[in-house]
């Protein structure tokens, strides 16, 4: 199994989903919070693998 935790960024416009998943594969939390928050919980997580999906309408 992988060694780092996962981060998963669902971009909007206003909202960002985020999912952390434990190098285990157990989901650490999932919520919708706003861009300065994951700026916050970005930078104050471990070495992780960050991965993003964008709608259509968050390139508005």
């Amino acid at each position: 199994m992988n060694n780092r935790n996962v981060i998963a960024l669902d971009l909007a416009k206003n909202i960002i989903q985020v999912a952390k998943v434990s190098k285990h594969g157990e989901i650490i939390f999932n919520k919708a919070q706003s861009p300065s928050k994951v700026r916050q919980i970005l930078a104050n997580s471990p070495p992780s693998i960050v991965a993003m999906e964008g709608c259509g309408s968050f390139h508005y």
